[in-house]
């Protein structure tokens, strides 16, 4: 796929992608959420996005539309914001969940890590009241069982009654398990080993010269395709697909090759330079990707 360094300073227009058509469909309006680390779609109305922000700018959700338009926000309360690097929307006993991963850790230096659940507000007149905020529904607490890890990536699987954790660092990334149910929250959990992603190329020669270079194939965000039998990885270089048959498990899904779905290289979109979000549409015929900074734009891409 090939954009512009400009392409953001444009209308939206159709680009060719290795993998089908993407389109620019806005930038994000809000001038608070200039460090988009998790998103995704609503399970409430077919217009909205669910958003946060990294670390350092408090525990707030962001409601937002597809074009990038800003809907307000709200404060989740008694929660707090070390490194929200994750966000999944999911269906739970009948409820519209949202999930929040308080899981990064550049460093490595954090014994423990936070899940915040909370249910999903509805907007009155499109937009969320002022002020607004909502309860933590429950909260997992948990380690890893080889030590600390700096993750990017969460997605949940509701069929399994899990949560999924990528981690970012390692070569290669791993994907771990917790429990999803709040009757793991008020205890501690220990997250369990799925498998390892060895299959994403790592960075070129050619790559490493540029924006996130020797980087490039670290993970910065998962999703579940709603029938939850796809997975995406994103990374600073591109997306890739990894899919499961009925039945099977994702430890052999994250062993397979995966699908490419080809991105511009960061040096050469400023819109999406730091690719740190993504998520399937609620139809799951495309992706919508955007990153982090000033007004990033918002891309949907075709997911085949």
């Amino acid at each position: 796929m090939l954009i512009s360094a400009d392409a953001q300073d444009t209308a939206p227009s159709p680009v060719v992608a290795g993998s089908g058509e993407a389109i620019i469909a806005g930038r994000i309006e809000s001038d608070r959420l200039v460090e988009c680390s998790g998103m995704d779609t609503s399970m409430v109305a077919a217009d909205l996005l669910w958003a946060v922000n990294d670390g350092g700018h408090g525990p707030f959700l962001y409601a937002l539309g597809l074009d990038g338009r800003h809907r307000g926000r709200l404060r989740v309360a008694g929660a707090g914001n070390r490194d929200w690097e994750g966000l999944d929307t999911f269906v739970w006993q009948d409820r519209p969940m949202i999930l929040i991963a308080d899981v990064g850790d550049n460093d490595r230096r954090h014994a423990r890590y936070t899940l915040y659940v909370v249910e999903e507000p509805n907007l009155d007149r499109d937009r969320l009241p002022f002020s607004s905020r909502a309860e933590v529904a429950w909260r997992i607490d948990f380690s890893y069982p080889d030590g600390s890890h700096d993750a990017e990536g969460v997605a949940v699987d509701v069929a399994a009654g899990e949560i999924l954790i990528l981690t970012k660092r390692e070569d290669p990334p791993i994907l771990f398990s917790l429990p999803l149910s709040a009757a793991a929250a008020g205890r501690f959990v220990t997250a369990k080993p799925v498998g390892t992603v060895d299959r994403i190329p790592p960075p070129s020669n050619q790559d490493r010269q540029h924006d996130f270079g020797q980087f490039y194939s670290q993970p910065t965000a998962l999703d579940l395709s709603p029938d939850g039998r796809t997975m995406v990885m994103l990374t600073y270089r591109h997306a890739y697909l990894f899919s499961r048959m009925p039945g099977a498990s994702w430890t052999s899904a994250v062993g397979s090759r995966p699908a490419i779905i080809h991105l511009p290289p960061p040096h050469d979109c400023r819109a999406l330079r730091q690719r740190e979000a993504i998520c399937f549409s609620p139809d799951a015929m495309s992706l919508m990707i955007t990153s982090e900074g000033d007004h990033p734009g918002i891309f949907a891409v075709t997911a085949r």
